[in-house]
């Protein structure tokens, strides 16, 4: 039977911690604690301090050696270890951390071993701030305690008793993967000026009975995508939008990190790319822009973004950069390059038209591949959002024509 895993630093937050295991002992959700406290001592736990350090290969003796973060890294990593059993004997249904910025950085090692569909909940005060970090694309649940996590006061006792019903609530919700059957989904990547490709692909997808899974590539999204995909929780990948490796390139707000454009090619899942919104770098509000972007054509996407262009050569460096990554696919791997525009405002009398730099970008691709390489790289004298250019996307992963007298 799959049980919430509760893990914690027990040393230095016995009482709160302790207060959450009684919580959902009365819900009738017993957990499986792991202790991540770096000090050990004997709290009960089903995987004690100890233990913990031994499966990252230590003893808590030695922790002390490592320094503070050291030591809190390794006692994530043991738990890690310990957490992938359980994952793999089918005994979790819900992960659930609990404390202060150490409890978050633990967090952030432990929630990708659980595979998505199964709940990840977070409560800790570092969610006030920024938590790219803490999600990573994952399916987790955050809750800010508004105290911190010390003692056993009547406001904290309230949100320990939110945070164990929440964590019952969602564990009982089951289901692994509640995305649907992984054969007939399809994930693809948009940004607000790549829409209208996405909902013609949306279109001809459902035309052959195929569910659209679509990923916002602000960063997080291209992560997520790249987790559907090495989950096998997609059945192939139209990355319609691949922005996010220009701002990791050359210094944009929104990296996806250096595996985005990597799962399908590990994964064996049959794959589209097309260079959509490459023509841009995101950025901060335009009074904080840069100089060294000052001089470039821009656009204030709103008051937080604006958008700079990318010259030729960052196009080119784009395109050899997905070559590389996309490697010796297992599976049909087709680049498509629309040379009329890659985005609504790379199109003719926009502000960032300029088909040199499409151009870069396909050159920069084809000098990428190796020889013989399986990967096709496809030309097409169309705009990335013409519905042709869509149906050639889809096309490329799904060759059989659309279904028949199904309504569009």
């Amino acid at each position: 039977m799959s049980r919430i895993v509760v893990a914690g630093a027990f040393d230095t937050k016995a009482e709160p911690l302790g207060l959450l295991v009684e919580q959902l002992l009365s819900l009738d959700t017993p957990p499986i604690t792991i202790d991540i406290g770096v000090f050990g001592g004997d709290h009960g736990c089903d995987h004690p301090a100890e233990a913990v350090a031994e499966a990252a290969g230590y003893s808590l003796e030695e922790l002390p050696l490592l320094g503070r973060a050291g030591a809190v890294s390794a006692m994530a990593q043991g738990a890690s270890r310990i957490l992938r059993q359980l994952v793999d004997r089918g005994d979790v249904g819900a992960l659930v951390c609990m404390g202060g910025s150490n409890a978050a950085a633990a967090f952030s090692t432990l929630a990708p071993v659980v595979p998505i569909g199964i709940p990840k909940i977070l409560m800790a005060t570092s969610v006030a701030g920024e938590t790219r970090a803490l999600v990573q694309g994952a399916d987790v649940t955050m809750l800010y305690p508004v105290l911190d996590i010390e003692g056993g006061n009547r406001i904290l006792r309230s949100m320990i008793g939110r945070l164990a019903h929440v964590s019952a609530a969602l564990l009982r919700a089951g289901g692994a993967h509640p995305v649907g059957a992984p054969e007939n989904s399809v994930a693809l990547t948009m940004y607000g000026v790549t829409n209208p490709c996405v909902a013609h692909c949306r279109e001809f997808l459902a035309d052959r009975g195929l569910e659209p899974l679509v990923f916002h590539a602000n960063g997080t999204g291209g992560r997520s995508f790249e987790s559907f995909v090495s989950q096998g929780l997609v059945s192939s990948a139209i990355d319609v939008t691949i922005s996010e490796v220009a701002d990791e390139l050359f210094g944009g707000l929104w990296p996806a990190g250096s595996d985005r454009l990597t799962a399908a090619s590990r994964s064996g899942v049959p794959q589209a790319i097309a260079p959509g919104a490459i023509d841009m770098i995101c950025l901060g509000p335009l009074a904080d822009l840069p100089e060294r972007f000052r001089n470039r054509p821009h656009v204030a996407h709103n008051d937080l973004v604006t958008l700079v262009r990318t010259t030729p050569d960052e196009n080119y460096r784009l395109g050899r950069t997905v070559a590389e990554r996309l490697g010796t696919p297992g599976a049909a791997a087709t680049v498509l390059v629309p040379m009329n525009g890659v985005s609504q405002l790379d199109a003719e009398g926009g502000p960032f038209h300029d088909p040199g730099s499409v151009e870069a970008f396909g050159e920069g691709v084809r000098s990428g591949l190796p020889p013989g390489s399986p990967v096709s790289l496809v030309r097409m004298d169309h705009h990335i959002n013409d519905r042709e250019f869509a149906e050639a996307l889809v096309a490329a992963v799904d060759p059989v024509p659309a279904r028949c007298g199904t309504a569009g």
